[in-house]
């Protein structure tokens, strides 16, 4: 996550040099006036050098800014030609009007200084800013100091002290900006970061349970037991078929396998836990239960076979091989909460609900079925039982377990239109055909 988020910064890096190449076309422009307004234009060492360089500066800022050329340093390198100039310019500038050289501070020439730290300020990098405006007032008492000794100008106590109360205001500017930036470029990270959680959690998760997870805080960042419903989903025959598949139909394959299954799952509330191969967990009451938990679960469960069974005859059509899905959910108590860190969050389920769960997918091959479910899972959704029926079949011993299991099937020859009764933002979902 924080590689993107610099990623976005440095993109933004790159357009704001546009930006600040316009801010030095206009910092060239008062310079240019300032020195036609002071006859300086007739010296040509004293505005071309400046004039020259900042003409420089701001074509190398537009070169740069091209993706292909942008070089994080280059921002560093251009802000400091950007001060050595301007104190450049201010020492001509006191030198061609005869002026002391403390009081070049006082020209207008010298508020470009708060130019070139606004300038750093867009590029959204504090540091720079700190480095801007401390190397203007670092400079400029060196100079003062300097420039005495080389036998240019004098300075005494009362002129330095001046000239350090108005260095003061520079410093003090630069530090409130540096504040401003390093809280605005917090707040913007912050605020990428959590896009781009909600966006990752949109592919897993109903869109009804983003906000919740995304805002769920500290209460949801560790397990706690709860009641959910479990269920596993297998194709049939997976092996075999990859098999038979180049490396880049398989991954469409899978990519369109995925899609198809994920649709319903998430329709009816339910969130993708993991895929690993053909295989899916989704868990239906994360990050908080629901009363129709169990409900949702199985009207899932058949929305995914039913889509499985249209994919298969649309591949018939197309001379493919079938396909077939086994789908087991179980229902009861789990411990479940959120795992990763800040570059993937998600919300996973552990617990025996979730091994039975597994085990009665399997069971689906053996009994070839498409659809299995344990009598937790009806119990909890009995009004299920309205609108098809449920075949008991005899208790089975699951491995791993000492105490049998009920599992039921659907009697696919007693059901009527399943009057399924979502939250705003499903769909109905009718069983699949037989």
């Amino acid at each position: 996550m924080t590689i993107d988020v610099n990623r976005a910064f440095a993109k933004l890096e790159r357009r704001t040099e546009r930006v600040v190449a316009v801010v030095r076309l206009l910092a060239l422009c008062v310079l240019a006036l300032v020195f036609w307004s002071l006859g300086a234009l007739e010296s040509r060492h004293a505005a071309a050098v400046p004039l020259g360089g900042f003409t420089i500066i701001t074509l190398a800022g537009l070169v740069t800014a091209r993706r292909s050329l942008y070089l994080p340093w280059i921002p560093w390198l251009l802000a400091s030609l950007d001060v050595i100039l301007l104190i450049h310019c201010l020492v001509d500038l006191a030198a061609t009007t005869g002026q002391p050289l403390h009081l070049a501070l006082d020209a207008p020439v010298a508020l470009l200084i708060f130019v070139f730290l606004a300038a750093a300020a867009v590029r959204h990098r504090p540091l720079l800013i700190l480095h801007t405006g401390g190397l203007f007032v670092v400079l400029w008492i060196a100079t003062v100091l300097t420039m005495p000794l080389a036998g240019v100008g004098s300075w005494s106590a009362a002129t330095f002290t001046d000239a350090l109360g108005r260095l003061a205001i520079v410093g003090l500017v630069t530090f409130a900006l540096f504040v401003a930036v390093t809280r605005a470029r917090r707040t913007l990270t912050t605020s990428l970061t959590e896009a781009r959680l909600r966006a990752n959690l949109s592919r897993y998760f109903s869109p009804q349970l983003v906000d919740e997870i995304a805002n769920s805080g500290n209460a949801a960042r560790s397990f706690r037991p709860q009641r959910a419903a479990i269920l596993f989903a297998d194709l049939r025959g997976f092996t075999s078929l990859a098999e038979t598949m180049p490396a880049s139909r398989l991954a469409d394959f899978l990519n369109d396998y995925r899609r198809r299954v994920s649709e319903p799952i998430v329709m009816n509330h339910g969130t993708i836990d993991k895929f690993i191969g053909d295989g899916v967990m989704a868990i239906f009451g994360v990050p908080e239960p629901r009363p129709d938990d169990a409900r949702n679960a199985v009207l899932g469960g058949l929305a995914v076979v039913s889509a499985i069974e249209k994919w298969s005859a649309e591949r018939l059509a197309d001379e493919l091989p079938s396909l077939r899905i086994g789908v087991g959910i179980h229902y009861g108590d789990v411990i479940a909460g959120p795992l990763g860190d800040e570059n993937r969050l998600e919300f996973t389920a552990i617990g025996d609900t979730v091994n039975i769960a597994a085990r009665i997918e399997r069971l689906t091959a053996d009994l070839g079925e498409s659809i299995l479910i344990s009598a937790d899972v009806l119990a909890s959704a009995s009004d299920l039982e309205r609108d098809l029926a449920w075949v008991p079949l005899s208790a089975h011993f699951l491995r791993g377990r000492s105490q049998p299991v009920q599992i039921y099937r659907p009697d696919w020859n007693v059901k009527c239109a399943l009057r399924s009764e979502p939250d705003e933002g499903s769909k109905a979902t009718t069983p699949p055909t037989r």
